[in-house]
């Protein structure tokens, strides 16, 4: 049942974004649908264990990212992986992973009074020459636990075109979707 929900989900998305490039709203752009395959993984992991209380002390998790290739998912030795809120760069090894990256948790006060998020978000930007850059919005960071990933796909640069950097915004756990739904359900 769960999974059914995820499915009827990315296809509502798919359909809305498949209106959005026929009006002319957004441009086609072949590595999206890679990109997206990828993130609906994530909400694959044992949520449940995911959600922690929330508190004002200083609290930190840990993200290992993985830079892979987008056509071959060959690990990319040499990316550099930067966190703009600490102002840190880290390096990828052969097989495409940065060390672990301790992140500061800081909590999401928009959703402070409706209902509190019990995860912490980070930017993560990615450079590789020959490659797009590749900008992570939102990257969910648990307390207290090491997030092995996310996989980042680096695309090629194309000859003789301006390549804009490659954006994606990771949505919020889906139990916390879930129960904010729930709460306010007339």
């Amino acid at each position: 049942m769960e999974k059914k929900k995820s499915v009827n989900g990315l296809v509502i998305l798919t359909i809305m974004a498949a209106g959005l490039w026929y009006r002319g709203y957004i441009n086609e752009n072949q590595y999206m649908n890679k990109q997206i395959r990828v993130f609906s993984h994530v909400s694959q992991q044992n949520e449940e264990e995911n959600l922690l209380e929330v508190s004002s002390s200083e609290k930190f998790g840990y993200i290992q990212p993985q830079v892979v290739d987008g056509f071959s998912e060959k690990p990319i030795e040499g990316a550099i992986v930067v966190i703009p809120e600490a102002n840190q760069e880290y390096k990828t090894d052969k097989d495409g992973y940065t060390p672990n990256i301790k992140v500061k948790i800081s909590p999401d006060t928009r959703f402070e009074k409706i209902h509190p998020k019990s995860w912490g978000e980070t930017t993560l930007i990615v450079y590789k020459e020959g490659y797009r850059e590749y900008v992570l919005l939102h990257l969910n960071v648990w307390e207290g636990q090491t997030r092995q990933g996310p996989k980042i796909l680096l695309f090629p640069k194309e000859n003789q075109q301006v390549d804009q950097p490659m954006s994606i915004v990771e949505g919020p756990n889906q139990v916390w979707i879930n129960s904010l739904v729930e709460k306010y359900r007339p």
